[in-house]
């Protein structure tokens, strides 16, 4: 009897191949807020493209000291590029928010009806992300966040709920490291049927880094 190794045996579709995500990054990141959810997304055949707003290759260090270095900045990516945003929370969303192409990038993502994830303090982005008449991006959205971060939702029009994981449409969120399995389900389906109904940007574009 001749064994074969188990991968071999046991395979299965990678749900987003040829799908490219972004992950914000920036200092004092929560550190398996970025790193868990890229493996994943890597392991269903996603191409993560690490973003942030200072040059690329810039060493982010994350709030327990994991180093994360960046590929592109913010001003060489568009949303056109990509099929799916991550958006991670520790002390790095106060940062990002004040980079006005990120907060654009943001906006223009969820007008492609692409998913936009945020966890943690991440969803702190989608209060400061602004539509063209001047209301954040989560007015009249339900979503969810660290509790910390809960009146700076209501106040900005969202329906905070406390759930693991909210789906609203495009926009994905969830409260802390503890909800990150349904997080990462919940960016990895999203983001598949966006692919198959063809709504993503897959089709005809080059996705290399």
């Amino acid at each position: 009897i001749v064994c074969k190794p188990y991968c071999t045996i046991m395979e299965f579709p990678q749900r987003l191949a040829g799908c490219k995500v972004a992950v914000f990054i920036d200092f004092a990141f929560e550190d398996m807020e970025v790193t868990y959810p890229a493996k994943r997304l890597e392991e269903e055949g996603a191409i993560v493209v690490v973003v942030g707003s200072h040059a690329a290759g810039t060493k982010y260090t994350g709030k327990y000291g994991y180093p994360v270095t960046s590929h592109k900045t913010i001003g060489d990516v568009l949303p056109d590029d990509f099929d799916a945003l991550v958006i991670p929370g520790g002390f790095s969303p106060d940062y990002m928010r004040r980079s006005a192409d990120m907060l654009a990038f943001i906006v223009g993502m969820l007008d492609l009806d692409r998913p936009v994830a945020a966890i943690c303090h991440g969803p702190w982005m989608l209060c400061s992300a602004r539509l063209a008449d001047t209301s954040p991006v989560c007015a009249g959205k339900r979503v969810t966040s660290f509790v910390a971060i809960k009146d700076d939702l209501i106040n900005a029009g969202a329906k905070w709920v406390d759930e693991a994981v909210v789906v609203d449409g495009p926009m994905i969120t969830a409260r802390t490291p503890h909800d990150l399995t349904v997080f990462c389900q919940a960016i990895i389906r999203e983001t598949a049927v966006r692919t198959l109904r063809g709504t993503s940007s897959t089709q005809g574009r080059d996705t290399a880094l």
